[in-house]
């Protein structure tokens, strides 16, 4: 039985599997970093340490990956190995679809404003009377009488 007197079933087992599935999709897309950092190591310490390595590695080879990165921008035909060279193309394509997006965003005039400042800075701006006797398609709109 659990907390609340009810007995568990496989059925209920496997809801509860499926579940904490979904609360850990929900915690990897919708924490940021340090957060979801914070809380794994807090819950699952094997796991934040697994994290906290992988940050000691790339404080450790930071100044080589910077080397290396500077060294295949300048030289495009040098080969490192074929996953270096594959997942670097692919690195490189993204960070310029990234900075494209960024342009086409920048340039887009619906995005240079903040909607809650246009919404409230017009609220005491005196607008005309809409006119319902003119007709989008024409001068004025016909009545007809029903019989």
């Amino acid at each position: 039985m659990d907390a609340s007197g009810q007995e568990i079933t496989p059925e209920f087992e496997m809801s509860a599997e499926r579940n904490s599935f979904v609360d850990q999709v929900t915690l990897e897309l919708l924490v940021n970093k340090s957060q979801y950092h914070k809380l794994v190591s807090k819950n699952n310490p094997e796991e934040g340490h697994k994290i906290q390595s992988h940050y000691n590695e790339i404080d450790e080879y930071k100044d080589v990956i910077l080397d290396l990165t500077e060294e295949l921008l300048t030289n495009r035909y040098k080969n490192v190995s074929t996953e270096v060279n594959d997942l670097f193309d692919g690195y490189v394509k993204a960070v310029i679809n990234h900075y494209k997006m960024k342009e086409i965003e920048s340039r887009n005039d619906y995005n240079k404003y903040d909607e809650v400042d246009v919404m409230f800075d017009r609220m005491h701006e005196e607008t005309e009377p809409i006119n319902v006797d003119k007709s989008v398609w024409g001068g004025s709109i016909v009545k007809r009488n029903k019989y």
